[in-house]
């Protein structure tokens, strides 16, 4: 009787582990949240994201400044870029809605605030 009390909890263990699907993590492009700007610190929406609704006036916060490597506009609104905090300098960038493309390394050094515009 013991023997067979064991081979059932086995089979039990082994049949509800076995219907334990571990979810998939999104990966590259695919973490950025629908109706949200994305910024990524590598190219093709690799390494780290950070994501806004309406900006951000310090990309340090983000821990994202000058690394913006790759963005995907999941917005209805255009994004615009700016070299230096608090939307100053110039605007090295502007995003269009549904933008998804890889930046420039000349220009990514230099993004240091981004707003919906």
């Amino acid at each position: 009787m013991k023997l067979r009390e064991l081979g059932v909890t086995a089979l039990l263990v082994l049949g509800i582990s076995g219907l334990a699907v571990p979810a998939h993590a999104a990966t590259g492009w695919d973490r950025c949240p629908n109706g949200h700007f994305c910024l990524f610190s590598a190219a093709n929406g690799g390494g780290r994201i950070a994501s806004f609704r309406l900006g951000s006036t310090d990309l340090r916060l983000q821990n994202i400044d000058g690394q913006a490597y790759s963005k995907w506009n999941r917005t209805g609104r255009y994004w615009d870029g700016f070299t230096e905090y608090n939307y100053r300098g110039g605007i090295i960038f502007r995003s269009g809605p549904g933008q998804q493309l890889n930046i420039p390394a000349d220009v990514a050094v230099q993004v240091h605030s981004v707003k919906a515009v």
